[in-house]
């Protein structure tokens, strides 16, 4: 693999699709992360906070100014202190995956980017937001330069891609429900997210993904009441407020038809696996 020898031929080989700007925080008691992967990289810089990220089995300690780049299909969540509650930027890029000493790594991880890699991260945040004419464009530009700064700066390079191809607003409507599974969601706030016709989003998620957006929010949704009743102690009712059902028999129904059994029977039989035989 050649890697490019000047900034200006790299500039020329990004062909970087952008797949949104974000910006997330966890001020909130209820916040939990689960492990999730992409078909792209994503870069997050956090702007406040303390916490950890989850790497695939591999636990980060992370805090104000740290940036970390996940690459394509690497499992990965953001856990928050709870007194000290993380916010951050996190972009999405297809296309590219970063690599160090020749090798591709899960992850790539720096502390206090220069003042100009932020200039150009917070504009293309903002260009983003207003969407104005032509801003994913600009953005993309905007994104590409902050890009070669950090390779300017950092011991890796860049491995442009042709990674599997998956509709932007599919992509984009995934991570909302990644982000935001415990609000209220509905076809509708997904199809307004990604701009376009709800059958139509219906249509192109289960084609991409096998099953529909609000299938898959179920999905979520219910791996996070696993994960809570097997790791936690908080009630029924507490976990389904957490995940987003307005109703407590609502949820426990729902549960009990994704899942097979009830909440608080799946919660007696893991926790009695994960303890093993008396």
């Amino acid at each position: 693999m050649n890697h490019p020898t000047s900034s200006a031929d790299l500039l020329a080989s990004l062909n970087t699709e952008l797949i949104y700007i974000n910006k997330s925080d966890s001020d909130s008691q209820n916040w939990i992360g689960l492990k999730h992967s992409h078909h792209f990289a994503e870069l997050f810089y956090v702007t406040n906070g303390t916490g950890e990220f989850l790497v695939r089995d591999e636990r980060l300690p992370i805090k104000k100014h740290d940036v970390i780049i996940v690459n394509p299909n690497i499992e990965h969540t953001e856990i928050s202190d709870f007194s000290d509650p993380l916010a951050y930027f996190v972009i999405g890029l297809n296309g590219i995956s970063f690599i160090s000493d020749e090798d591709t790594v899960p992850y790539v991880r720096f502390r206090d980017p220069d003042k100009s890699i932020l200039l150009y991260l917070y504009k293309a945040f903002e260009e983003y937001n207003a969407k104005q004419e032509a801003y994913l464009e600009l953005c993309k530009h905007l994104v590409q330069v902050m890009l070669i700064l950090i390779l300017r700066k950092k011991h890796v390079s860049i491995n442009v891609s042709a990674t599997e191809k998956v509709p932007k607003e599919v992509a984009l409507v995934k991570n909302y429900i990644d982000v935001h599974y415990k609000n209220n969601i509905t076809l509708e706030s997904m199809a307004e997210e990604a701009h376009i016709n709800k059958y139509y989003l219906s249509h192109l998620f289960k084609k991409t993904y096998g099953v529909s957006p609000v299938k898959y929010l179920n999905q979520v949704r219910m791996n996070t009441a696993k994960f809570l009743l097997e790791s936690t102690n908080y009630s029924v009712l507490e976990i389904s407020e957490i995940i987003g059902f307005k109703s407590q028999s609502y949820f426990s129904q729902t549960f009990k038809r994704e899942v097979g059994v009830a909440p608080l029977d799946y919660r007696k039989e893991n926790r009695q696996k994960t303890r093993g035989p008396l």
